[in-house]
């Protein structure tokens, strides 16, 4: 129902165009061309970099579990089963390990996991014998903590979840100070602490404290205030459908929605424990969401995943769409408010200012509305080596320098540091507004910055804003492979289709072509081999990823 727009189409264009070209080729100008891929020196120099940290071994029992698969140790966080994994007495010495390297005040924060609460009370009880005054923000996303680990200058954070994976995992994810996850560094000063088991534990007189914090309402009001066009979206009275999977979002999202003056239709977002449907939304979950999103004929919908750090969108026509959408939608939200700025004009429609390059101060957390914040200095979009080309050809035609970084937020968000980059994040759903408080992925920022852009360009459904998108070719799959199996991976991939490929070697194999390209990596979240694979058409994907499993020894899909 929906015609892919021809070759050569303008995203921000006054008119959208059908074609029957079904090829639907893309005017970005290369895989690679355009987009700042890290050079062979500087990927040996981070490489060298890596080489000389002291890396500090986890102990041999939690090794065990690590080496088992029933635990997972990285700068995404750590993640366990249970029973197996989350052993209490590990997690004992992992909280314990943690407060001796944090500061007084931390912000706590939970998804709606049934094992949450007994967690939460064993993390609550250690580092209030730490001594530490704990600001509990209760269910909330976990963009939301770390907003408030911002906004209440606290020393730390730590969140209760594990994100996507099945419901017999949990997780904590470490946060420092800025609400920033912990990086490599701090990881290993955390692993160098458990090693030596130091105990943090205070005299009786020292004990800590916890008190109560409405994080939900902090970060709505940041939002609120980021958003340029929020009178113009609350005019239009958009009508939008939320699966919530019954996780951290389930409030909060309904809350902003609301707010900007959005009917909102729940879906799984009741008061309990656990969760309606598997919790990575993927097309085969978000089936029921589909659904609804055509049956109430929609202007928009947003699923989340059990943290709500992930949003995918959903369309009165289509359903629930790809997740890679999400991040482009939103990155034109925030270029045509910004050329709305520099016009004079309170909102420019589409055609306005098309040709102006988007121009903005760069990574500032906390620097009030998009308008705000224009500058002169061209900065730039970054996302992870996962993410679609999408992203960037949005950000070519705005004229925004365009790179890539390790998969990851933390990864992402230190390359738009060292960028000061405009906007960012990852294809999985995740958007990264530097100018918020929760600088990372962020669910409740993506559904306000894509409403923006629907209201802006006088939309009144998200149908006609995909319109001006090519459609996206790609496929994600997941490969059960031991760990030892993973370098020998690498090495038949590099040797089969290196020699005709720009190669990138920063996290796991990154191989561009000019029809496409391919991503092997060793997941930092599920015991998992992931290969990910965009062709420029249907075509080239399914002659990439052909290729990408004959290299690799496994059977044609």
């Amino acid at each position: 129902p929906i015609p892919p727009p021809e070759p050569e189409h303008r995203i921000f264009a006054g008119s959208v165009r059908s074609s029957k070209n079904p090829g639907n080729r893309w005017t970005i100008q290369g895989p690679w061309q355009g987009c700042n891929m890290a050079s062979k020196k500087e990927r040996t120099a981070k490489k060298s970099a890596a080489a000389s940290r002291k890396k500090v071994a986890l102990p041999p029992e939690v090794q065990k579990s690590v080496d088992a698969g029933d635990l997972m140790v990285s700068v995404s966080g750590i993640r366990g089963t249970l029973p197996g994994g989350f052993r209490p007495d590990h997690l004992s010495a992992f909280i314990q390990s943690y407060a001796a390297i944090t500061g007084k005040t931390v912000v706590m924060g939970n998804d709606a996991r049934p094992s949450g609460d007994a967690l939460r009370q064993l993390i609550t009880g250690i580092l209030t014998l730490s001594g530490k005054q704990i600001l509990d923000t209760g269910l909330a996303p976990t963009p939301t903590v770390k907003a408030v680990v911002n906004q209440k200058k606290a020393d730390a954070g730590i969140i209760v979840t594990a994100s996507h994976n099945p419901i017999e995992w949990n997780g904590l994810k470490f946060l420092k100070k800025e609400g920033y996850f912990f990086g490599s560094m701090e990881l290993e000063a955390w692993k160098d602490a458990l090693q030596k088991k130091l105990d943090p534990t205070v005299s009786p007189k020292k004990l800590g404290s916890i008190s109560a914090v409405d994080g939900v309402s902090l970060h709505i009001e940041a939002i609120l205030k980021r958003i340029p066009n929020v009178a113009q979206i609350r005019k239009q009275k958009y009508k939008v459908a939320v699966d919530a999977v019954n996780g951290a979002g389930r409030e909060a999202l309904p809350a902003l929605l609301e707010a900007l003056g959005c009917k909102v239709i729940k879906l799984n977002c009741e008061h309990r424990y656990g969760f309606s449907r598997p919790p990575e939304p993927t097309p085969a979950a978000l089936k029921e969401f589909g659904h609804l999103c055509q049956s109430e004929k929609v202007s928009a919908g947003f699923a989340l995943d059990p943290d709500a750090d992930r949003l995918v969108p959903g369309t009165a026509i289509a359903g629930a769409i790809n997740e890679e959408f999400t991040l482009p939608l939103a990155l034109m939200g925030y270029v045509q408010s910004i050329r709305g700025a520099q016009s004079g004009a309170g909102s420019a429609g589409i055609g306005k200012s098309s040709r102006n390059s988007a121009d903005d101060g760069g990574a500032r957390r906390g620097s009030g509305s998009a308008k705000k914040s224009a500058g002169s200095a061209k900065k730039g979009v970054v996302v992870n080596l996962s993410s679609s080309l999408l992203t960037g050809l949005v950000a070519q035609e705005a004229g925004l320098p365009f790179s890539r970084s390790a998969v990851g937020e933390a990864n992402v968000v230190e390359a738009m540091l060292a960028s000061k980059a405009v906007f960012g994040g990852e294809g999985n759903g995740g958007v990264i507004d530097p100018a918020l408080p929760s600088f990372g992925r962020d669910s409740l920022a993506g559904a306000a910055w894509i409403l923006s852009a629907m209201a802006q360009f006088n939309m009144k459904s998200l149908d006609g804003m995909l319109q001006h998108l090519p459609m996206i070719h790609m496929r994600k799959e997941k490969i059960e492979m031991k760990p030892q199996r993973i370098p020998e991976a690498f090495r038949k991939l590099k040797k089969s289709l290196g020699n005709r490929a720009t190669v990138d070697e920063r996290d796991g194999f990154w191989l561009g072509f000019s029809e496409g390209w391919l991503h092997l990596r060793a997941s930092n979240t599920e015991p998992v081999v992931r290969l990910i694979v965009e062709g420029r058409n249907a075509t080239d994907l399914e002659v990439l990823h052909q290729a990408a499993r004959k290299a690799l020894g496994l059977k044609s899909k």
